[in-house]
């Protein structure tokens, strides 16, 4: 046997093993840095870049927000410069909560502005009542209930509406940001009910040792922290994809949901199902809601979400129905003002058709149509106060 032979051979193999290991990792860096030059967006992927989000102010001061910071810094800027009183009409604050159909413009021109301007423009003293704008993309019933008591708790409400979303009602607990937006104050005023408990309860076991605050939160107070994060930031320094990290996560999930859609056929007109779990816990969010605006007699103002009906509805007909029938009675229970708002918007206000067509955003002929059909009720309420 010619044992030099065998060895050249290998030799050889592994030499070309090593070849084959550099070159795909070569590769796969090319392919990952190339992967990395869209940065996508979890809450807007999906939206017609025609689509503009708003953020409105009055007099140089910020009036709404879309997002937990904005929202914070919005209820500073307001707590820090109050309209002042006149002879005629007096400061009062209306919180209204929606999701983003509350702060994004289809088609939107230079110019435009989105409902809750444009309802504080019609109001009979626009200097001194304020709608307060707080939407968060796919705002939760549960997500409201917090919000309601983090703004009550900066300063006072002289009423509430609050934009009902049956698609909305799909989604569950308090987004990872809230662990920012929450001071111990705050959480303490959501402990004191039982409905504020539990919501927190089950959002802080999901914030448990996850990037809320900050990055290696469950390692406070061991020295691997302090290691983690100096390397960490070492590496985003030098290391472009190490700092896009977060992005790349954003992008592979997004991939992957368009992946499962494909294969399974999803489109924005497939029926979305109730999901009953998710169903009971955000109906007793707004149970809570209101039970709370009555005890501090606050008025409310409840109002279905305008959809559109020139394509098949996403929505089982006969869930969607029986929804609204379990608002009416709550409304009812609770002296609120209920505004069945479905229809409102014509056809022509929406976005294209197409099959991935948007059923939850209009173009500003739809935001002036809501302003219009909200303005009798909370002049009314806001009166009566």
């Amino acid at each position: 046997m010619d044992i030099p032979a065998i060895e050249t051979r290998a030799g050889c193999e592994e030499r070309g093993t090593a070849l084959s290991l550099f070159c795909g990792l070569i590769l796969s860096a090319v392919a990952l840095v190339l992967y990395d030059r869209a940065k996508v967006d979890p809450t807007t992927f999906d939206l017609d870049p025609a689509m503009i989000e708003v953020a409105e102010s009055w007099n140089g001061i910020a009036f709404t927000g879309s997002y937990p910071e904005a929202i914070q810094a919005m209820i500073e800027a307001q707590s820090q410069h109050p309209p002042a009183a006149t002879e005629r009409c007096r400061p009062r604050n209306i919180l209204w909560l929606g999701n983003s159909q509350l702060h994004y413009i289809e088609n939107f021109e230079k110019g435009q502005h989105a409902a809750p301007f444009l309802l504080r423009r019609l109001l009979e003293c626009p200097d001194t009542t304020v709608p307060l704008g707080v939407s968060l993309p796919h705002a939760n019933l549960q997500e409201h209930f917090a919000l309601t008591r983090f703004v009550q708790r900066r300063f006072p409400i002289a009423a509430v509406v609050v934009q009902l979303s049956f698609d909305d009602l799909r989604e569950d607990g308090l987004r990872d940001d809230f662990g920012r937006l929450l001071d111990p104050a705050d959480r303490a005023v959501l402990k004191k009910t039982p409905v504020g408990e539990a919501i927190l309860a089950r959002a802080e076991l999901q914030w448990q040792g996850r990037d809320v605050n900050e990055e290696n939160v469950a390692l406070t107070g061991f020295l691997q922290k302090k290691l983690e994060d100096a390397v960490n930031r070492g590496l985003g320094e030098y290391w472009p994809l190490w700092a896009d990290r977060k992005w790349l996560r954003s992008r592979l999930y997004i991939d992957l949901y368009g992946i499962r859609n494909a294969a399974l056929g999803i489109r924005s007109t497939t029926t979305r199902r109730l999901m009953p779990q998710r169903y009971v816990t955000n109906m007793a969010a707004l149970r809570g809601l209101l039970q709370e605006t009555t005890s501090s007699e606050i008025r409310t103002v409840l109002y279905i979400a305008p959809i559109r009906h020139d394509l098949a509805s996403p929505y089982d007909p006969a869930e969607y129905e029986s929804w609204k029938l379990d608002v009416e009675a709550l409304a009812t229970g609770h002296g609120s003002t209920l505004l069945d708002l479905s229809a409102l918007v014509p056809d022509y206000e929406w976005g294209p058709r197409s099959e991935n067509a948007d059923f939850n955003h209009f173009k500003v002929g739809g935001h002036e149509l809501l302003a219009k059909a909200l303005l009798p009720a909370v002049e009314t309420i806001s009166q009566n106060r």
